[in-house]
């Protein structure tokens, strides 16, 4: 019984440091791209919303994006369509407008095209703050019931 209180908060501890992972290898490949990153023009040249539902019931929540797909060419002259690898978009429908397109020179599929001057990391950030205060409190249960357990007569 006494191995439940750390076992399943090592598992939890565990998705959250995944999260973190993730989240930190977005921050860090947008920022590479939008520092090494070949600049080209494209166009969206579609859009779609992407719909995706968490849970069941009466806890069952529906939360959109919007996708966009965007052809640019590319320094060699491919040319490319493909959807962005990471989007700063929103539900901001941007079909048929010229863009700015930052890619990967030897993989110009990893690409990002940014609603503004740079792309914004916050939700990965936000994602990143969040995990370390559930890390934290995690930590926090795990300390309290070993000591509670330990001072158990049981």
């Amino acid at each position: 019984m006494r191995i439940a209180f750390v076992v399943v908060p090592a598992l939890v501890a565990l998705v959250l440091l995944w999260m973190i992972v993730g989240a930190v290898r977005e921050i860090s490949a947008v920022r590479a791209l939008q520092r090494s990153g070949q600049e080209s023009r494209g166009t969206v040249v579609a859009s779609h919303v992407s719909h995706s539902t968490t849970g069941t019931g009466d806890d069952r929540r529906v939360s959109s994006t919007l996708v966009e797909t965007v052809e640019f060419p590319t320094l060699d002259g491919r040319r490319i369509r493909a959807v962005p690898t990471y989007s700063d978009i929103g539900m901001l429908d941007r079909s048929g407008q010229d863009v700015r397109v930052l890619y990967d020179p030897e993989r110009p599929e990893r690409f990002i095209a940014p609603s503004g001057a740079r792309m914004g990391t916050g939700s990965a950030g936000v994602r990143v703050v969040v995990a370390i205060v559930f890390l934290v409190l995690v930590g926090g249960f795990v300390v309290f019931s070993q000591s509670l357990l330990n001072s158990s007569p049981f």
